[in-house]
Protein backbone atom coordinates (compact mmCIF):
# COMPACT_ATOMS: atom_id res chain seq x y z
CA UNK A 1 0.00 0.00 0.00
CA UNK A 2 3.32 2.30 0.75
CA UNK A 3 4.54 1.59 -2.38
CA UNK A 4 0.89 2.08 -4.11
CA UNK A 5 0.21 5.78 -1.86
CA UNK A 6 4.09 6.49 -3.69
CA UNK A 7 3.22 6.20 -7.38
CA UNK A 8 -0.13 8.34 -6.55
CA UNK A 9 2.18 10.87 -5.12
CA UNK A 10 4.65 11.08 -8.22
CA UNK A 11 1.71 10.95 -10.70
CA UNK A 12 0.11 14.26 -8.75
CA UNK A 13 3.53 15.79 -8.88
CA UNK A 14 3.65 14.67 -12.43
CA UNK A 15 0.53 15.69 -13.93
CA UNK A 16 0.37 19.10 -11.62
CA UNK A 17 4.10 20.56 -11.50
CA UNK A 18 5.28 18.54 -14.44
CA UNK A 19 2.55 19.92 -16.60
CA UNK A 20 3.48 23.71 -15.36
CA UNK A 21 6.90 23.00 -16.12
CA UNK A 22 6.22 22.01 -19.72
CA UNK A 23 3.54 24.87 -20.48
CA UNK A 24 6.09 27.01 -19.27
CA UNK A 25 9.75 26.07 -20.89
CA UNK A 26 7.32 26.51 -23.96
CA UNK A 27 5.70 29.27 -23.50
CA UNK A 28 8.55 31.18 -22.46
CA UNK A 29 10.22 29.63 -25.71
CA UNK A 30 8.27 31.62 -27.86
CA UNK A 31 8.31 34.61 -26.28
CA UNK A 32 12.14 34.66 -25.96
CA UNK A 33 14.61 35.37 -28.56
CA UNK A 34 16.27 33.15 -31.38
CA UNK A 35 18.87 31.95 -28.48
CA UNK A 36 16.49 30.72 -25.83
CA UNK A 37 14.40 29.34 -27.75
CA UNK A 38 16.45 26.83 -29.57
CA UNK A 39 18.30 26.61 -26.26
CA UNK A 40 14.43 24.86 -24.50
CA UNK A 41 14.44 22.76 -27.97
CA UNK A 42 17.47 21.18 -27.44
CA UNK A 43 16.43 20.37 -23.90
CA UNK A 44 12.84 19.38 -24.90
CA UNK A 45 14.26 17.37 -28.02
CA UNK A 46 15.45 14.01 -26.64
CA UNK A 47 12.07 13.27 -24.15
CA UNK A 48 9.42 14.74 -26.98
CA UNK A 49 11.17 12.26 -29.63
CA UNK A 50 11.12 9.47 -27.05
CA UNK A 51 7.77 10.43 -25.90
CA UNK A 52 6.12 10.08 -29.66
CA UNK A 53 8.57 6.82 -30.38
CA UNK A 54 6.91 5.22 -27.50
CA UNK A 55 3.37 6.24 -28.97
CA UNK A 56 4.07 4.51 -32.25
CA UNK A 57 5.89 1.56 -30.71
CA UNK A 58 2.80 0.72 -28.79
CA UNK A 59 0.58 1.10 -31.65
CA UNK A 60 2.41 -0.84 -33.79
CA UNK A 61 3.02 -3.68 -31.51
CA UNK A 62 -1.23 -3.68 -30.93
CA UNK A 63 -1.81 -4.10 -34.47
CA UNK A 64 -2.34 -0.93 -35.63
CA UNK A 65 -0.53 1.57 -38.32
CA UNK A 66 1.07 4.78 -38.05
CA UNK A 67 0.28 7.11 -40.99
CA UNK A 68 2.49 9.70 -39.56
CA UNK A 69 5.27 10.14 -37.29
CA UNK A 70 6.27 13.75 -36.50
CA UNK A 71 9.44 12.70 -33.24
CA UNK A 72 10.08 16.89 -32.71
CA UNK A 73 9.21 19.74 -34.66
CA UNK A 74 7.58 22.68 -32.90
CA UNK A 75 5.24 24.19 -34.81
CA UNK A 76 2.59 27.09 -33.25
CA UNK A 77 -1.45 25.40 -33.16
CA UNK A 78 -4.57 27.58 -34.74
CA UNK A 79 -6.18 27.76 -30.72
CA UNK A 80 -2.84 28.66 -29.37
CA UNK A 81 0.16 27.18 -28.18
CA UNK A 82 3.12 25.07 -30.00
CA UNK A 83 3.05 21.35 -31.04
CA UNK A 84 6.45 19.63 -30.52
CA UNK A 85 5.65 16.60 -32.29
CA UNK A 86 2.99 14.45 -33.51
CA UNK A 87 1.70 10.56 -34.04
CA UNK A 88 -1.19 9.70 -36.44
CA UNK A 89 -2.24 6.14 -36.21
CA UNK A 90 -5.22 3.75 -36.91
CA UNK A 91 -5.88 1.22 -34.51
CA UNK A 92 -5.93 -1.96 -34.91
CA UNK A 93 -8.67 -4.22 -36.38
CA UNK A 94 -8.55 -6.64 -33.83
CA UNK A 95 -11.76 -5.45 -30.95
CA UNK A 96 -10.04 -5.45 -27.88
CA UNK A 97 -6.87 -3.87 -29.33
CA UNK A 98 -8.71 -1.42 -31.30
CA UNK A 99 -11.29 -0.50 -28.91
CA UNK A 100 -10.47 1.91 -26.17
CA UNK A 101 -8.11 -0.34 -23.91
CA UNK A 102 -5.47 -0.34 -26.91
CA UNK A 103 -6.74 3.22 -27.25
CA UNK A 104 -5.76 3.95 -23.63
CA UNK A 105 -2.55 1.78 -23.91
CA UNK A 106 -1.19 3.28 -26.45
CA UNK A 107 -2.16 7.46 -24.93
CA UNK A 108 -0.32 6.22 -21.70
CA UNK A 109 2.34 4.32 -23.27
CA UNK A 110 5.45 7.40 -22.60
CA UNK A 111 3.95 7.19 -18.82
CA UNK A 112 6.01 4.14 -18.81
CA UNK A 113 7.92 3.31 -21.75
CA UNK A 114 9.77 6.98 -21.19
CA UNK A 115 11.38 6.38 -17.92
CA UNK A 116 11.86 2.35 -19.08
CA UNK A 117 14.56 3.69 -22.20
CA UNK A 118 15.90 5.73 -19.81
CA UNK A 119 16.88 3.43 -17.51
CA UNK A 120 18.08 1.06 -19.89
CA UNK A 121 20.26 3.83 -21.32
CA UNK A 122 21.24 3.92 -17.88
CA UNK A 123 22.52 0.82 -17.44
CA UNK A 124 24.69 1.14 -20.65
CA UNK A 125 26.00 4.79 -20.06
CA UNK A 126 26.44 5.02 -16.93
CA UNK A 127 29.41 2.25 -15.26
CA UNK A 128 28.52 0.23 -12.62
CA UNK A 129 24.93 -0.13 -13.10
CA UNK A 130 23.41 -3.35 -15.33
CA UNK A 131 19.82 -4.36 -16.13
CA UNK A 132 18.20 -5.26 -13.41
CA UNK A 133 19.57 -3.72 -10.88
CA UNK A 134 17.04 -1.10 -9.25
CA UNK A 135 16.55 2.01 -10.86
CA UNK A 136 17.96 3.55 -7.89
CA UNK A 137 21.40 2.35 -8.35
CA UNK A 138 21.67 4.87 -11.48
CA UNK A 139 22.14 8.00 -9.53
CA UNK A 140 23.92 6.18 -7.00
CA UNK A 141 26.68 5.08 -9.48
CA UNK A 142 26.88 8.81 -10.38
CA UNK A 143 27.90 9.75 -6.81
CA UNK A 144 30.36 6.92 -6.41
CA UNK A 145 32.46 6.82 -9.73
CA UNK A 146 33.48 9.81 -11.28
CA UNK A 147 31.01 11.16 -14.24
CA UNK A 148 32.05 10.46 -17.86
CA UNK A 149 31.04 12.09 -21.53
CA UNK A 150 28.76 9.18 -21.34
CA UNK A 151 27.05 9.40 -17.70
CA UNK A 152 26.85 13.23 -19.13
CA UNK A 153 24.84 12.10 -21.99
CA UNK A 154 22.72 10.10 -20.10
CA UNK A 155 21.86 12.68 -17.62
CA UNK A 156 20.78 15.36 -20.32
CA UNK A 157 18.66 12.51 -21.95
CA UNK A 158 17.24 12.00 -18.27
CA UNK A 159 16.19 15.43 -18.03
CA UNK A 160 14.86 16.08 -21.19
CA UNK A 161 13.02 12.62 -20.51
CA UNK A 162 11.94 13.66 -17.31
CA UNK A 163 10.27 17.21 -18.54
CA UNK A 164 8.69 15.33 -21.83
CA UNK A 165 7.25 12.04 -20.68
CA UNK A 166 3.77 13.22 -19.53
CA UNK A 167 0.74 12.30 -21.61
CA UNK A 168 -0.91 15.30 -23.26
CA UNK A 169 -5.00 15.53 -22.68
CA UNK A 170 -5.88 14.22 -26.05
CA UNK A 171 -4.10 11.12 -24.94
CA UNK A 172 -6.44 10.40 -21.87
CA UNK A 173 -9.63 10.76 -23.80
CA UNK A 174 -10.00 6.67 -23.94
CA UNK A 175 -9.15 5.97 -20.74
CA UNK A 176 -12.10 6.51 -18.84
CA UNK A 177 -13.81 3.84 -21.25
CA UNK A 178 -11.04 1.59 -20.69
CA UNK A 179 -10.86 1.59 -16.81
CA UNK A 180 -14.49 0.99 -16.84
CA UNK A 181 -13.90 -2.20 -19.32
CA UNK A 182 -11.18 -3.60 -17.30
CA UNK A 183 -13.25 -3.12 -13.57
CA UNK A 184 -16.27 -5.17 -15.66
CA UNK A 185 -13.78 -8.10 -16.83
CA UNK A 186 -12.69 -7.73 -12.90
CA UNK A 187 -15.87 -8.03 -11.47
CA UNK A 188 -16.69 -11.04 -14.14
CA UNK A 189 -13.68 -12.80 -13.39
CA UNK A 190 -14.27 -12.61 -9.20
CA UNK A 191 -17.59 -13.92 -10.10
CA UNK A 192 -17.07 -17.16 -12.71
CA UNK A 193 -14.23 -17.96 -9.88
CA UNK A 194 -16.69 -17.61 -6.82
CA UNK A 195 -14.51 -14.65 -5.37
CA UNK A 196 -11.13 -14.10 -4.01
CA UNK A 197 -10.04 -15.59 -0.46
CA UNK A 198 -7.16 -14.43 2.17
CA UNK A 199 -4.54 -16.17 0.62
CA UNK A 200 -5.13 -15.72 -3.10
CA UNK A 201 -5.44 -11.24 -1.99
CA UNK A 202 -2.20 -11.71 0.36
CA UNK A 203 -0.36 -13.47 -2.94
CA UNK A 204 -1.95 -11.06 -5.12
CA UNK A 205 -0.61 -8.03 -3.19
CA UNK A 206 2.97 -9.84 -2.37
CA UNK A 207 3.20 -10.65 -5.92
CA UNK A 208 2.20 -6.95 -7.07
CA UNK A 209 5.32 -6.08 -5.09
CA UNK A 210 8.03 -5.89 -6.94
CA UNK A 211 7.00 -4.45 -10.20
CA UNK A 212 5.30 -2.00 -8.36
CA UNK A 213 8.61 -1.11 -6.48
CA UNK A 214 10.38 -0.68 -9.81
CA UNK A 215 7.86 1.53 -11.34
CA UNK A 216 8.07 3.96 -8.29
CA UNK A 217 11.64 4.46 -8.97
CA UNK A 218 11.45 4.64 -12.53
CA UNK A 219 8.70 7.57 -12.15
CA UNK A 220 10.71 9.00 -9.03
CA UNK A 221 13.11 10.99 -11.08
CA UNK A 222 10.79 12.42 -13.35
CA UNK A 223 8.45 13.47 -10.08
CA UNK A 224 11.02 14.96 -9.00
CA UNK A 225 12.31 17.02 -11.81
CA UNK A 226 8.33 18.49 -12.29
CA UNK A 227 7.86 19.00 -8.38
CA UNK A 228 11.56 21.33 -8.15
CA UNK A 229 11.12 22.49 -11.59
CA UNK A 230 7.08 23.48 -11.53
CA UNK A 231 8.23 25.13 -7.96
CA UNK A 232 10.60 27.17 -9.05
CA UNK A 233 8.52 27.90 -12.37
CA UNK A 234 5.86 29.48 -10.04
CA UNK A 235 8.42 32.36 -9.12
Amino acid sequence: MVVLALIALELVCLYVLGRRLLDGLVGDAVRAGRPRRWATWTLLAPGVTLHEASHAAVATFLGGRVVRFVPFRPAPMRGGGVLLGEVRWHPSPIPVLGGPVGRALVGLAPLVLVPGVVYAAGCALVPGVALGDLPHELPAALVERPVDVGALLWLFVALSASIGLLPSRIDHQDLPRALALLALAAVAWLVWRGGIDAADGRRLITDAAVPATFLAELLAPPAAVAAVGGLLLRR
